[in-house]
């Protein structure tokens, strides 16, 4: 259950810089029916709360809860669409990665609120993220495993990652309902899965 998911996770998706790709009625069509298709295989549901709505989905990977929905913000005059993917993570570390390349640095009292709700900048760390943290040498540690690094430099694409209250979300801007099929989503949530694991691991030893 989650207890917090910081608020700056959301708000910060309006600074990636971008527009919106997908328009109409027949596209969202299209990704409710394959995330339909998609959540089936996970013995889940897939909805909208509105005819107009971006649809959403929910079901079990393998033994992890998974949601997977859109998030849309404003860029000063222009909409972005992100897709956000949810899945459960069995470890209490916290921490914020912020895509180094293509993510807007906030402004004053927006960074004031970051480090508010999740913790400073941890500095140089030698992976494709920014890193924020209120638990600055746990992380650091979880961090450096070799495991960890590899599957983070193959997520890049993805502007934010959050760990926070045994949950893994990503977002990334949404580029089409090719993105979307039940085979891209399938590589979706198994990469991210890539990345909790080593990520449990790593608490398993450091609790040992």
């Amino acid at each position: 259950m989650i207890n917090f998911i910081p608020l700056t996770f959301f708000g910060l998706i309006a600074l990636v810089g971008g527009a919106f790709f997908v328009h109409g009625f027949l596209n969202r069509q299209k990704i409710f029916q394959s995330f339909r298709a998609f959540s089936q295989s996970l013995q889940g549901e897939a909805g909208r709360d509105h005819v107009a709505a971006y649809p959403w989905m929910r079901g079990k990977w393998k033994d992890r809860d998974l949601r997977i929905f859109f998030h849309t913000s404003e860029n000063h005059t222009v909409s972005v669409l992100n897709l956000v993917i949810d899945l459960e993570i069995r470890t209490p570390r916290k921490f914020v990665l912020l895509q180094k390349e293509g993510f807007r640095k906030p402004k004053p009292d927006q960074l004031q609120k970051l480090e508010e709700e999740v913790g400073p900048l941890l500095g140089e760390m030698g992976i494709p993220f920014d890193v924020r943290s209120p638990e600055g040498e746990a992380t650091r540690e979880i961090l450096a495993s070799p495991g960890i690094r590899k599957t983070l430099s193959e997520l890049t694409g993805y502007n934010q990652i959050l760990v926070w209250d045994g949950r893994l979300m990503a977002s990334r801007q949404f580029d089409g309902v090719d993105e979307v099929t039940p085979e891209r989503l399938e590589q979706a949530v198994s990469l991210l899965e890539r990345l909790s694991i080593p990520l449990e691991m790593e608490e398993k030893v450091a609790v040992s």
